[in-house]
């Protein structure tokens, strides 16, 4: 059912962009339906899930009129809903509030130069 699929050793935010840049497309995340870590209130769970990397998960696209057929859970693990693919290039982030913001790869790159 897949049309795309790529790990997210480098972070979501970073390997999402990968993932539209390779297929010419963008996407729209919804923070709200993003799963995170377990963590104290005083770390961000979103800032996490979005960026931080070695995950060992999977992202994975279906077309459109497939995606009613995803079950909620393969080989007991489960799956997650987590945005749309869209015809503009960017890719964005829908927060609960309902502002939209543009989301920027800052997931780990191994070519980004780095400053000490």
């Amino acid at each position: 059912m897949a049309s795309a699929l790529m790990d997210l050793s480098d972070g979501l935010s970073t390997d999402l962009s990968r993932l539209c840049a390779a297929s010419g497309v963008g996407a729209r995340l919804w923070a709200a339906k993003i799963p995170g870590p377990n963590l104290p209130e005083a770390a961000d769970s979103l800032q996490l899930a979005l960026h931080g990397g070695e995950d060992y998960q999977l992202l994975f696209t279906v077309p459109r009129r497939k995606a009613s057929r995803l079950p909620l859970k393969f080989r007991g693990r489960p799956l997650y809903h987590v945005g749309e693919i869209e015809a503009s290039k960017a890719i964005k982030l829908a927060m609960p509030e309902g502002n939209v913001r543009t989301l920027e790869p800052a997931g780990w790159d191994c070519f980004r130069r780095r400053t000490n």
